[in-house]
């Protein structure tokens, strides 16, 4: 029983020390662009793989509900993870490493963004993906773990989570889709108290 308190204690307290280590101003940039997107009225489309494609269904149902302020305009997230029938079809008929990027080439646009969910940095078929949104002139951004891995170089905005294994750096991630979300509710929030100041001002 000792043993086990251990190993808990530890855990909680690394995950504590991890969270403290994570760049503030690299969070920041990303809050910047997801900010853009949603004044600017673009999507935002989240992909990952295996505990991290969860963390992709999780983070754009999230921002998706989570932020809505009546009568203001709505964040338009979308998860690439969820399209199972879709997603087979792509890994059948060409590779797994599409199933992403051929996705995205249906839907993205210029000013979009790009969420690649990888604790090692180099999942090809969300690599392929922010290459490819690169291309369409759509922001990228990365949620990686400790090392960044290839992701790191190729993505306008990172956040890495500096954690001594796996099940910490996606123990990271999903808190900072929470903390992003909030962030973001704050923003359409903001915007609707403006809009209301300025229909007052209006009327005077």
């Amino acid at each position: 029983m000792e043993k086990t308190l251990e190993t808990v204690i530890n855990y909680f307290a690394e995950l504590e020390q991890m969270m403290r280590e994570i760049s503030l101003p690299h969070l920041q940039r990303v809050l910047q662009l997801l900010e853009r997107a949603y004044h600017d009225g673009h999507r935002i489309f989240i992909m990952g793989n295996g505990g991290s494609a969860a963390t992709a269904s999780h983070f754009a149902l999230d921002l998706a509900k989570n932020t809505i302020i009546p009568g203001m305009p709505r964040l338009k997230a979308i998860s690439l993870t969820d399209h199972v029938p879709l997603i087979t079809a792509w890994s059948n008929d060409t590779a797994y490493e599409h199933i992403f990027a051929e996705q995205l080439a249906n839907l993205v646009e210029p000013g979009d963004v790009a969420v690649g969910i990888s604790a090692s940095g180099n999942s090809l078929n969300v690599i392929n993906a922010l290459l490819l949104a690169r291309r369409s002139r759509a922001y990228t951004i990365g949620l990686l773990g400790a090392q960044g891995g290839r992701i790191k170089g190729l993505v306008d905005a990172y956040v890495l989570a500096p954690g001594k294994n796996i099940e910490e750096e996606e123990d990271a991630h999903m808190i900072l889709s929470h903390i992003i979300t909030r962030h973001m509710r704050g923003i359409v929030r903001s915007y609707a108290e403006r809009q209301a100041e300025t229909e007052a001002m209006s009327v005077l």
